[in-house]
């Protein structure tokens, strides 16, 4: 069997997708993964990967859109969404502007005949490339958004893009769920699938592996934030803990830190860490409720602060403070109490740890390959 995993250009979306590549390839199959910008680092995984849009990164994608509609997004900057269907417009108008990017993936279809897509919930050319071929397309969600059930509110506002193809949408459509039940009301969404964080190849720092002298706080903004928004929360956070009993590792990627300035002594500051790594050795976490850190440290059973700032990441603040696992906050009403509460509160530990039990007992994604025979 062949699959073809087809994700937008960022590591938010891909990465979800490696233990179920690798649970293929274990199985006998043949995976390609078809992506671009800062997702083509799922290379490191070990699997053969598809440049969709060369020299392009996810930051200069939304730039560009935010460039040529700024009414619309400057509506999306202040938007707190409840509901995929509320940014839907939004996404789809990203990948409107991008239309060579959403043939490329077409392409790749047509050229390297998967028997089956799977595909990110705004990739619109995977789904595109899955009805040309008359083959069965599986949405892999990414996090607490229930992206699922979208089809045709996806293909009417990208129509340009079915229509250049000649195609509607693929007659057989499913989906893989990776929320934990508990925080998206019980019910899931498509077939069940437990998350297993991947968060890239990469050496380990040797202050790592020793057992933190005091209690560790991880504090990371994810991969595409830094680029949009500067890092005026990460400096908020060091001026608020200088005089905690605790170590602060703020994990901030490719971000220039250069206007980071002086931070206190329990602070350390660093580039790319592999954040599963770090969560193990951690007590909470501080971060930008990105879908992949808030399951990763789900997963970790760590309470957390997240510090939201709209589309997916509003909803996922509000189902982990809803779930009593972490505190949902604008970084001006952080507080020193808040994070010391990271250390200290067992109501905010124990139902993290019961997450965490809720996420192991899922299915794993080698029981989800099955499923994928199946229907092909």
């Amino acid at each position: 069997m062949r699959v073809l995993i087809a994700a937008s250009p960022g590591i938010g979306h891909v990465f979800p997708a490696v233990p179920l590549a690798w649970a293929l390839r274990l199985a006998g199959h043949e995976v390609l993964v078809a992506t671009g910008g800062d997702g083509l680092a799922v290379r490191e995984a070990g699997l053969a990967v598809a440049d969709m849009c060369p020299g392009l990164t996810l930051v200069d994608i939304v730039k560009t859109t935010v460039a040529r509609h700024p009414e619309m997004f400057a509506e999306f900057a202040t938007a707190r969404f409840t509901d995929f269907a509320d940014s839907l417009p939004y996404y789809a108008q990203m990948m409107n502007d991008q239309p060579a990017m959403m043939d490329a993936y077409v392409r790749v279809a047509e050229e390297w005949r998967p028997d089956v897509v799977v595909y990110s919930a705004l990739t619109v050319g995977g789904l595109v490339g899955a009805a040309k071929l008359g083959i069965p397309a599986v949405e892999h969600g990414y996090g607490l958004f229930r992206t699922d059930g979208y089809g045709p509110r996806l293909r009417d506002l990208t129509a340009e893009c079915f229509d250049r193809h000649g195609v509607d949408l693929p007659t057989r459509m499913h989906s893989i769920d990776i929320a934990p039940p508990s925080l998206v009301g019980h019910l899931p969404s498509g077939w069940p699938m437990r998350y297993l964080p991947y968060n890239g190849g990469s050496h380990v720092p040797r202050w790592l592996l020793e057992p933190p002298r005091r209690p560790r706080i991880a504090v990371t903004l994810g991969t595409t934030a830094p680029g949009l928004g500067g890092l005026d929360r990460v400096k908020r956070i060091a001026e608020l803990v200088g005089d905690l009993d605790a170590e602060f590792v703020m994990a901030l990627g490719n971000s220039d830190i250069t206007d980071l300035g002086p931070v206190p002594d329990n602070v350390r500051v660093e580039g790319w860490v592999p954040l599963n790594l770090l969560l193990r050795t951690a007590a909470g976490i501080i971060h930008h409720g990105g879908s992949g850190t808030t399951l990763a440290a789900l997963d970790a059973g760590l309470p957390q602060i997240l510090l939201p700032d709209g589309s997916d990441r509003d909803v996922n603040a509000d189902a982990v403070a809803a779930r009593g696992a972490g505190v949902s906050a604008r970084i001006d009403d952080v507080t020193k109490a808040a994070v010391d509460a990271l250390l200290h509160d067992d109501a905010l530990r124990d139902a993290a740890a019961d997450v965490r039990k809720e996420m192991h007992a899922m299915p794993g994604p080698g029981q989800l390959v099955a499923r994928l025979e199946q229907i092909v």
